[in-house]
């Protein structure tokens, strides 16, 4: 018997209820649970808290302590039924009836007709790849196309170039590549907390397709430029200014913040 996770996944491939959230009467997200998996999440309603990085965050301390409670994640979204309003995350209306959707993807759409889509999110959702094999192959082999993420050596004495990865205006980590091309990855902003940690996902598959691809690092810092934002990644942007640093030591102090003070760079 294994013990139960003490965090939840932020994505899922899988049906999920949800619950909408309010603030000052408008609606500005939906907070979902998934039915058969260990997720939970807060989804953001564009039009009306886009910039608005602190709701989410405040849902991610609560489910954060739910799941440490060791809460199902129903039961981390239900409690917050009728709680008075919070000035940052809003409020669940009393009364108010659970929500349906076949898949996180779905449940965005919902949410933001207008986009942009979603994106695809972590390779592994739910203990699956996207095929349907089991990450445990206790559970099952599947068609056998699957594999763990395969990517660049994540160490160097070369300099290194990088971009900062912004969630609105907040610098939540650094996309880096060797001089050499040969090394390259992402690292999270320690000020950014688990919105840094969240980030790596995306970021981190997208240098895994470059790696498969046969692509130099520097090559991923080139295109992810064009990489359209992600409501959990981020966003690089067409006009981020690439720069150089001697080493990956002064990148790690940049995301520690030892150096910046907390400053944006």
């Amino acid at each position: 018997m294994t013990d139960t996770p003490t965090t939840y996944s932020h994505w899922t491939r899988r049906p999920l209820t949800y619950l909408p959230v309010h603030r000052q009467g408008r609606l500005i997200g939906y907070l979902w649970a998934s039915e058969d998996h260990h997720a939970a999440g807060f989804e953001r309603q564009l039009a009306t808290a886009g910039d608005d990085l602190d709701c989410l965050l405040a849902w991610e301390r609560r489910l954060d302590d739910a799941a440490r409670r060791g809460l199902t994640p129903r039961e981390a979204i239900q409690e917050w039924i009728g709680e008075p309003e919070d000035p940052v995350a809003g409020t669940i209306p009393p009364g108010i009836r659970f929500g349906r959707a076949p898949s996180l993807a779905e449940l965005w759409d919902r949410l933001n007709p207008d986009g942009p889509p979603l994106g695809e999110g972590p390779l592994v959702q739910d203990d699956t790849y996207p095929d349907g094999t089991p990450v445990d192959r206790r559970h099952g082999w599947g068609p056998l196309v699957s594999v763990p993420l395969q990517t660049y050596p994540t160490e160097t004495d070369s300099p290194v170039r990088y971009l900062p990865v912004r969630m609105e205006s907040t610098v939540v980590g650094y996309l880096w590549a060797a001089t050499t091309g040969e090394a390259g990855g992402y690292l999270p902003r320690a000020r950014a907390g688990q919105a840094g940690e969240i980030a790596a996902g995306l970021w981190q598959l997208r240098f895994s397709d470059a790696y498969l691809a046969g692509l130099p690092a520097t090559a991923v810092l080139t295109r992810c430029r064009d990489f359209p934002a992600d409501r959990l990644s981020g966003v690089v942007g067409t006009d981020a200014a690439e720069r150089e640093a001697p080493s990956l030591t002064e990148i790690r102090h940049l995301a520690d913040d030892t150096n910046t003070g907390g400053h944006d760079e």
